[in-house]
């Protein structure tokens, strides 16, 4: 068996600085890495071998210096190594660096090839099902265990989703991008580093791929950075130290109040109670990929109908809500769905039957989705940032050769009509406005960081068309069974309005403590990559980079260093809170208050404190 690893070289991101004052990055004397999930993968293709037989090849795009990677790589038990770098390059973007690895990769027909589920310095997850749809694969994501029937030539995986985890299967050659779970952190010792600085890493050029170079670098990528905004920290910053817990709680308490207090009153001046025109037809319309829940619409939908709605004075754009689902033909469930999307802004309803089409992730429904789209073009499509709504949106850009902006947090438009997809990157400190030279617009939006439009009358109805499903030629993912997770309140995390973050600093025997003093003051409870690595929480909680985005009104850090990639997902809260008993640790810099202090002296008395403070804005 031959396993192929897709490898990036990527900065340490928490080293990189920035100039605010002059909006520069500051990049020089930044150390690189292997990315993250990357190595996750390198570790697991390599536990997957099975003797001399199997083979594992790490293959990497970018500047020669990312044959570090790649010897490291070697040092991890790979067992031939090769760089694609080309100055023609220089400017891919997702689509354009898929296209360039699909290439590599087809000269090697690799029986398994593995990437990490995102990078750390793009965050868009999109790379590994392009490269899946241009090389005509099934893909599978967000995998966190894998096993292999070598008799039957096809894998079975658990895959991490937003509301638990589902069992696939599919048939071999495949493609898998991999998250926490799926292989060791594992790193090279120093003897198989000098033995791996002994091996030759293979060089490609994009010549040894094709003659057609337009395919690559800028002229081959359908989105491009207009321009890059450097996010400033607007947070407070107030340290409470030395004080006893009584006195440092009550201080928190008043500056809550006040804090609350200010920020209702900035979003009652902000707020505009004009009602949204509706328009039917045209050929500006914007559609919305409906996610559901059992319960029918998740929120991360009702936010993405509000934005579509913000934006139609200016695009005059009909608002069209994809429903994609297998039970489409029950009435109750039809009716509660079509009701809710309706109040949410949706001028029109598409729906497709997933029945014998598969699941949202595979093959099947991009198809029927994309062929749809080519048949009679939006001007944009908006898809969820979940596990789902990026793999769905990746394999329609791959597909119809369309740009794809991916998590991005806000819409604009600017003068010339473009729709100006916001993505933040470098763990949130940059903002790039990106735009796309193919119609339509295609962009996964962050859950919990827009706002949904005020409820509309339930009466007015909306025009419903079908989806035709396609018909499918090749291998595709199968559905084994699905499993929701309700522990923790998993599901509610991403609208609640009081969320306590436990980091490492609780240690594992305080987390039921910390859970319990949340519970007294109505908070969901999140947490931080470490923490789930360690076992102690499910990664369903985790915010953050590799995590979910929360809004909440309120958010209270316990025990929480603060590393930038737990703080991306906490930038849109409204008040931070933070306990630590370092006076040093990060997050007192992306809090509006904190209290340096033992969170098991602290904790209790800022719990009772704040919990009038909340019951007063409607909070707990």
């Amino acid at each position: 068996m031959k396993i192929a690893v897709c490898v990036k070289y990527v900065p340490v991101v928490s080293r990189i600085q920035f100039d605010y004052e002059n909006k520069v990055i500051q990049r020089e004397g930044v150390p690189s890495e292997i990315n993250p999930f990357d190595l996750l993968g390198i570790n697991m293709a390599v536990d997957l071998k099975d003797g001399d037989a199997d083979t594992v090849i790490a293959l990497s795009m970018g500047p020669p210096n990312a044959a570090e990677g790649l010897t490291q790589c070697y040092a991890l038990g790979a067992d031939r190594a090769v760089l694609l770098s080309d100055r023609a390059l220089a400017g891919s973007d997702t689509l354009a660096t898929a296209q360039a690895l699909s290439l590599a990769l087809q000269r090697e027909s690799p029986d398994l090839i593995v990437c990490g589920r995102n990078s750390s310095d793009a965050e868009t997850g999109q790379v590994g099902p392009e490269v899946a749809e241009l090389m005509g694969l099934p893909h599978i994501s967000n995998v966190r265990k894998l096993e292999i029937d070598r008799a039957a030539n096809r894998i079975s995986v658990e895959r991490a989703t937003d509301e638990g985890y589902q069992v696939l299967e599919c048939d071999l050659p495949a493609v898998v991008c991999v998250t926490e779970g799926a292989g060791q952190e594992r790193y090279p010792g120093r003897e198989e580093m000098t033995e791996a600085e002994t091996r030759t890493v293979e060089q490609l050029t994009c010549a040894d791929l094709t003659d057609d170079l337009s395919l690559f670098g800028l002229e081959g990528s359908p989105t491009w950075v207009e321009d890059i905004r450097l996010v400033e920290p607007d947070r407070l910053g107030v340290v409470i130290r030395d004080e006893t817990p009584e006195e440092a709680a009550r201080q928190i308490a008043e500056h809550l109040r006040e804090r609350l207090a200010s920020l209702a009153a900035d979003a009652g001046d902000d707020s505009d109670d004009a009602e949204l025109p509706h328009h039917d037809g045209g050929d500006r319309p914007i559609w919305v990929v409906a996610e559901l829940t059992g319960d029918g619409v998740r929120q991360v939908t009702l936010e993405m109908l509000g934005k579509a709605r913000a934006l139609t004075p200016i695009t005059q754009s009909e608002v069209v809500a994809v429903v994609i689902s297998d039970s489409i033909g029950e009435p109750a469930s039809q009716m509660g769905i079509l009701r809710q999307l309706v109040e949410g802004g949706a001028d029109r309803i598409l729906t497709l039957d997933t029945t014998g089409l598969g699941p949202i992730c595979g093959r099947g429904v991009a198809d029927s989705l994309s062929d749809t789209i080519a048949a009679d073009p939006p001007y944009a499509v908006l898809f969820a940032a979940t596990a789902d709504g990026r793999d769905l949106a990746a394999r329609i850009a791959a597909r119809l050769r369309l740009g794809l902006t991916g998590d991005a947090i806000d819409l604009e438009i600017n003068d010339a009509g473009q729709l100006v997809q916001l993505k933040p990157a470098l763990g949130g400190n940059v903002v790039a406005p990106i735009l796309s030279k193919t119609l339509p617009n295609l962009v996964t939006l962050r859950p919990g960081v827009l706002t949904p439009a005020a409820p509309e009358d339930g009466a007015r109805s909306a025009r419903m068309d079908v989806i035709p499903p396609a018909t499918l030629s090749g291998a595709d993912v199968t559905l084994v069974s699905e499993q929701f997770s309700e522990e923790h309140g998993a599901l509610e995390l991403t609208s609640a309005e009081v969320v306590v973050g436990v980091g490492m600093g609780v240690t594992e025997e305080g987390v039921p403590t910390a859970q319990q003093l949340a519970s007294t003051i109505g908070a969901s409870i999140c947490t931080t990559r470490n923490v789930v690595h360690s076992g102690w929480l499910p990664h369903h909680i985790q915010v953050g980079i590799s995590g979910r985005t929360i809004a909440p009104q309120v958010y209270l850090a316990v025990g929480i260093r603060g590393a930038f990639n737990h703080t991306v997902g906490i930038q849109k809260a409204g008040v931070i809170l933070a306990i630590n008993r370092n006076h040093r640790a990060a997050i007192f810099r992306a809090a509006d208050y904190g209290i340096v202090g033992d969170w098991n002296e602290y904790l209790p008395p800022v719990v009772e404190a704040i919990k009038p403070v909340l019951a007063e804005r409607g909070l707990a």
